[in-house]
């Protein structure tokens, strides 16, 4: 028996909110068994305790480090996207959830709000950004001349950067609704858990948006200029 079987929701939530994600997961209405324990919320579900308990365990309450920058351009594009996936399945249809129980309509209106502007953002990124990123690196392996002078032609690696930190606070409506996502101990658990997911949310995009900014486009910019440099090279050569 784990030492979380015992105890009821309230406080295996107090003690990390990020924890509510897991039993959204496990799709437990956890805010009506606040007062049940895990492992009577288990059997009731027909879920394993102990997997259940290991999952609520591995919750970080921060996120962990990693050394993006070593990660070649085609792998750390596929992070990306997959961050995409997780914000657009899991982590705001999480939140709008539970801002629907709360039954708090302002908050909610504000976070579609916040939701139609990430989706923007994120199309931006999948249809043109990612995509141009990647054919630098396809042309820089096999280089075509005809394709790489017509792919330059259409966007560049500065043009589409500043395009997309045109505006890079997309949660500030969301925070000054919120008061930063402040919340007490007398507020209900829903309540705390949405403003944890908050703050949550917005360090992920902070940290999504630096990975972007600091790494995914100083490297494509220099496969850029790589590939500017091979097209000068080809010119000078038929041009002989």
């Amino acid at each position: 028996m784990g030492k979380l079987s015992r105890i009821p929701l309230r406080y295996i939530l107090k003690e990390n909110l990020s924890r509510a994600t897991v039993l959204e997961f496990f799709s437990i209405e956890y805010p009506s068994r606040l007062d049940t324990t895990l492992e009577e919320v288990a059997q009731e579900y027909g879920i394993r305790s102990d997997i259940l308990e290991d999952a609520l365990l591995q919750v970080q309450a921060r996120l962990p480090e990693f050394e993006y920058d070593f990660l070649e351009l085609p792998v750390l594009v596929a992070y990306l996207k997959y961050t995409h996936h997780e914000y657009t399945k899991a982590k705001i249809p999480h939140i709008q959830k539970n801002l629907v129980r709360l039954q708090r309509d302002d908050l909610l209106d504000v976070f579609q709000r916040f939701s139609r502007d990430m989706q923007k953002h994120m199309l931006l990124e999948e249809k043109i950004i990612f995509p141009f990123i990647l054919n630098l690196v396809e042309l820089n392996e096999e280089f075509r001349a005809g394709v790489a002078i017509d792919l330059l032609n259409q966007h560049s690696a500065d043009v589409l950067c500043a395009s997309h930190t045109q505006d890079d606070d997309e949660m500030k409506e969301l925070r000054n609704a919120t008061a930063s996502y402040a919340y007490s101990d007398d507020d209900p658990i829903l309540y705390q858990v949405v403003m944890t997911d908050l703050a949550r949310l917005e360090e992920d995009i902070f940290h999504h948006a630096r990975i972007e900014d600091q790494i995914l486009f100083k490297k494509a910019k220099r496969e850029e200029n790589l590939l500017k440099e091979r097209i000068m090279s080809h010119r000078k050569k038929t041009q002989h």
